[in-house]
């Protein structure tokens, strides 16, 4: 969809940097975390929240409780829910039986079992004991009833300093089982701000043209719309967060009322609009708004679709190949030379224009080409001062390119070559309190074991279920983290890094172990799939398309391998290849739960499935993707000067896994069926989003995969997830095909292979690493790049 190029849509990093990190004080995040605490706080300031009839903190109340004291018909939600996850409503009641929205009707025994799983934090977003509440039912207006499917409508706004700059309507369906949850299925509508009609309707992040059962709700006038934005302002400037998405409903007797606060706003409302979150945030930036009211009037006048559309019909510029261009920094602004450079995705400034502009590497900066005002961040470089910025493609996606235009910047002022600080040329401080950082951050890292806190506890029961029957979706249980994820935040958060290269290293990859422990504490609840994606990223539209493709190409029938190679004869064929190697530290063990056949851990040791089978091609493949990529990355990270080398970069997966899959490829003589399992992991990714389990299964399958291969992928990539029969899954499994597309783009390219086996690295910080004046050249290569090297 073309929607998803737009340069000003908003991304989960942007998000969390810019934005939480920067306006949202941990204290206030807190209290936005407790329905109970929210609902105390902000109603006894004036706004409207559902009646609230009792609470529960402790099974001792549990056992006392006096159901008799309810009223007929009330909902039962978890304090710390979140998605829609533990909440039951009771329409009425037969004596000691609860009748619910489905008309399904429970036992109060069974109603005091759901409220002890509440009590054990069953659906909270952290493992501290939980509260149950009972409040009252909102029932919405029409047509908002007729629209929605068996649950209750809201409406998010997203507010930022005190202006609410965007907005939509979340609809529950059949798909989502009646809850307002995008992710499960919900339609998301979006809303004209300054209208408060609905302008857009989306359904998985595609625009459908009508919502089902209904029609098409275009036009449709939300009521009470500016005392709605006026609430999401008053609750924004009374919480103390700075950017916040303020979830309301509507109530046929009460008007709007405020559901809940969630200071970590997902980025669906972009889609539901068609319209990029970032470039509104930017229109705001700087704006004095004193009270909500003046907030509200702000939005009412900038933000309307009618407002922002002749932005968008605005003739691009036309540039050509050389052009000149204005730079601005946080020193100055300079017009320069440029040359437009097909071959890369981000703009390079040369180093001295950078220091002498007071541009810095991963910071913001402004270009002004043609009519086009642009802010973007660029890497830096050695590019000389005749054409001191090289453009990107990613900074050029609005303006025409026209190769036969040219156009030279005569008697361009001269660039002093102004020294940078360490981070370019001195050499990076190696102190003790460096080094003490680093070993702490480093530590941290260690004990977060991501793969084996999704690994389900239950695994090998449910393996028999799958097996037992096909149309089995699993339900996985998962152990309780070992360490204290909010202390590691708050360390790392608290933690100064130095101004060099190997601080901006230090620094990306503290951002990546927040994004790890956020995605531990999501598992089970609907927030894991955004925190999967914040830390791998989505399915690309484009990216899946390729890989259904590339499997299209799979043959039906593949060449007899002759006998299969069983685990304990591959485990001596992986010894003998280490011990050609000189690594005989290296051990290799037989484990009998694994979710992978092989698996190649940083602490010296290869583990292999009891079950796994190899022909002789594929055994080959394993040896050069796990000691060929992953033990060599391993060791020569370990002889850098930096333990990060060897723990890996911030987001190495990419680059590591890629590269694994190129030499994989290289040593087969011909495909084999591993040869499809990088793009089989991709298209899972994209089916265990959309559907169940057994629907990932069985698409697999219809591609031409056999079921042992479909469920190894399903299990994967529904990690994370207790009810597999939701849609929803773990995004990691990208990580393989188009890592493999990075590293196939980087040889084409002219890059070296050599320069990837200094440690375990990020093919995108490979400018940087290059400048740490302490690297050292790798130190064990593949034996096909050490015949290269001779």
């Amino acid at each position: 969809m073309w929607f998803f190029h737009n340069p000003g849509l908003l991304g989960i990093n942007a998000r969390n940097l810019l934005y939480i990190k920067a306006y949202n004080q941990k204290k206030a995040v807190l209290m936005a975390d407790s329905k109970l605490k929210t609902k105390h706080f902000l109603a006894a300031r004036g706004i409207p929240t559902a009646k609230l009839y009792a609470s529960i903190s402790e099974k001792k109340e549990l056992k006392n409780f006096n159901w008799n004291a309810l009223p007929q018909s009330f909902v039962v939600k978890p304090d710390s829910g979140y998605g829609g996850e533990g909440i039951i409503i009771i329409k009425d009641r037969k004596g000691k039986k609860f009748i619910k929205s489905n008309d399904e009707s429970i036992s109060q025994e069974t109603l005091k079992d759901h409220i002890e799983d509440i009590l054990d934090s069953r659906y909270s977003m952290n493992e501290i004991s939980d509260i149950a509440l009972f409040e009252q039912i909102l029932i919405a207006p029409e047509p908002f009833a007729s629209i929605a499917y068996k649950g209750l409508p809201d409406i998010r706004v997203i507010v930022h300093n005190l202006i609410p700059v965007m907005a939509m309507l979340r609809l529950p369906t059949e798909k989502s089982d009646g809850k307002a949850n995008v992710h499960l299925g919900g339609i998301a509508a979006g809303i004209d701000i300054s209208k408060g009609e609905i302008t857009y309707t989306t359904q998985y992040g595609k625009r459908i043209s009508e919502v089902p059962g209904y029609g098409d709700i275009t036009g449709l006038k939300i009521p009470h719309w500016e005392k709605i934005l006026l609430i999401a302002s008053r609750v924004q400037q009374i919480s103390n967060l700075g950017f916040a998405a303020i979830d309301i409903s509507l109530d046929k007797t009460s008007g709007p009322v405020l559901l809940e606060i969630n200071a970590r706003a997902g980025l669906s409302v972009q889609i539901a609009n068609m319209a990029p979150l970032h470039r509104r945030l930017e229109r705001i930036e700087g704006i004095k708004v004193q009270t909500p009211e003046k907030g509200v009037r702000i939005a009412l006048d900038l933000f309307g679709q009618r407002a922002e559309r002749p932005t968008e019909q605005k003739e691009k510029p036309i540039i050509g190949v050389n052009d000149t261009i204005e730079i601005i920094g946080e020193k100055g602004k300079q017009k320069v030379n440029a040359r437009v450079d097909f071959s890369k995705e981000k703009t390079m400034v040369d180093q001295h224009l950078a220091r002498l502009l007071g541009i810095e590497p991963d910071t913001k900066c402004k270009l002004n080409i043609k009519t086009q005002r642009i802010v973007t961040v660029v890497d830096i470089g050695d590019l000389g001062e005749d054409t001191p910025v090289q453009l990107g493609m990613r900074d050029l996606k609005d303006i025409l390119i026209d190769p036969n235009k040219k156009t030279i910047l005569r008697n361009a002022v001269k660039i002093p070559k102004i020294s940078w600080p360490s981070i370019f040329t001195e050499k990076p401080s190696k102190n003790t309190k460096s080094l003490a950082l680093e070993s702490s951050l480093m530590d941290i890292d260690k004990q977060i074991h991501l793969l084996h806190y999704l690994k389900p506890i239950n695994l090998e029961e449910e393996e028999k279920q799958i097996l037992a029957d096909t149309n089995y979706n699993p339900q996985f249980i998962y152990k309780p983290l070992n360490f204290n994820a909010e202390e590691f935040i708050t360390t790392i958060q608290n933690m100064a890094f130095p101004d060099s290269i190997i601080g901006i290293l230090w620094k990306k990859k503290a951002d990546e172990i927040i994004r790890k422990i956020n995605l531990l504490q999501a598992r089970g609840t609907d927030q894991f799939v955004e925190k999967s994606i914040e830390l791998y990223g989505a399915p690309d539209p484009l990216l899946v398309e390729e890989a259904e493709a590339f499997v299209k190409t799979m043959p039906t029938t593949f060449p007899e391998e002759g006998p299969m190679i069983n685990a304990l004869q591959a485990k001596a064929k992986f010894e003998e290849i280490l011990a050609k190697y000189g690594l005989k530290q290296w051990s290799v063990s037989i484990q009998k739960e694994l979710i992978s056949d092989v698996i190649a851990g940083k602490e010296k040791n290869i583990s292999i499935r009891e079950d796994a089978t190899f022909s002789s091609q594929r055994l080959k493949g394993t040896i050069a993707h796990e000691i060929e990529t992953h033990v060599l990355t391993s060791v020569n990270g370990k002889t850098q000067p930096y333990k990060i080398f060897q723990r890996g970069l911030a987001d190495y997966l990419f680059t590591e896994e890629g590269l694994a899959i190129y030499n994989q490829n290289n040593v087969q003589s011909h495909p084999i069926p591993k040869t499809y399992w990088p793009a089989s992991s991709t298209i899972g990714v994209d089916k265990a989003l959309k559907g169940s389990f057994v629907e990932t299964v069985n698409a697999l399958i219809s591609l031409g995969f056999n079921r042992a291969r479909a469920q190894r992928v399903a299990l994967k990539t529904k990690r994370g997830l207790i009810d597999t029969s939701k849609p929803g899954g773990f995004t990691r499994e990208l990580v393989y095909f188009k890592g493999n597309k990075m590293i196939l783009a980087f040889i084409e390219k002219g890059g070296d292979l050599r320069d990837l086996y200094h440690g375990k690295i990020n093919l995108n910080d490979l400018y940087l690493i290059k400048k740490i004046p302490e690297l050292k050249p790798p130190w064990l290569l593949p034996f096909y790049l050490q015949e290269k090297e001779d």
